[in-house]
């Protein structure tokens, strides 16, 4: 039980009821990488799924994980945004939600307008922000993020391929610097203990 004290402290810490411990066979840990941790991202100017703006400004102050990708992401960002779903239900009653977002970033804007993100973003948690922009601030974008994300290029239009994208979550924290990548597999429980721990990292 002493491998589990940590996530206890963490959830009572942030006001949670505890997670119940994982059976003796769950031996899976979330994998993170923090080779990228405190790098700090620019300013941008996005698009969200309600043809509004979505900018810098609206990650300050908050926890935001962000899912690079496209509406034709299929299974890497659909399991990505399922386990975050999880994730939100897990700490709904917390305060952690109150500052806790989720945003869904399309690389392919030629393809992926604001009504088909919002179509694609249906199935998920209502909160969840969809969002794209121009080329240029997609790249700035991307090569802000992490080191370990760079690697995924841009798609011209038309050259969308198939599972090009890792479905791992950068997690930036309320400074707006990232605090790691969060990386498949997921498991709903894992991931909302790691992210918990993260936050009371501070």
């Amino acid at each position: 039980m002493q491998r589990y004290l940590p996530v206890a402290i963490a959830f009572c810490f942030l006001g949670l009821e505890p997670i119940a411990p994982v059976d003796a066979g769950h031996t899976r840990t979330q994998r993170i990488n923090r080779v990228s941790e405190a790098w700090p991202v620019s300013d941008f100017a996005l698009i969200d799924q309600h043809g509004k703006a979505f900018t810098d400004k609206q990650v300050h102050g908050r926890w935001t994980f962000v899912l690079l990708g496209d509406t034709r992401c299929a299974e890497p960002c659909k399991t990505a945004l399922t386990a975050l779903t999880g994730m939100y239900q897990r700490i709904a009653t917390a305060n952690a939600i109150k500052n806790t977002q989720v945003l869904f970033v399309s690389l392919d804007p030629e393809r992926d307008s604001p009504a088909l993100l919002q179509k694609y973003m249906e199935p998920f948690d209502k909160r969840f922000v969809g969002v794209t922009g121009s080329r240029q601030t997609l790249k700035r974008l991307v090569d802000d993020l992490s080191v370990s994300v760079r690697v995924i290029a841009v798609p011209g239009a038309g050259d969308v391929r198939k599972n090009s994208y890792s479905g791992s979550l950068l997690l930036m924290g309320p400074d707006g610097t990232v605090r790691g990548e969060f990386l498949p597999p997921f498991d709903v429980l894992l991931l909302t203990a790691e992210y918990l721990k993260t936050r009371a990292r501070g």
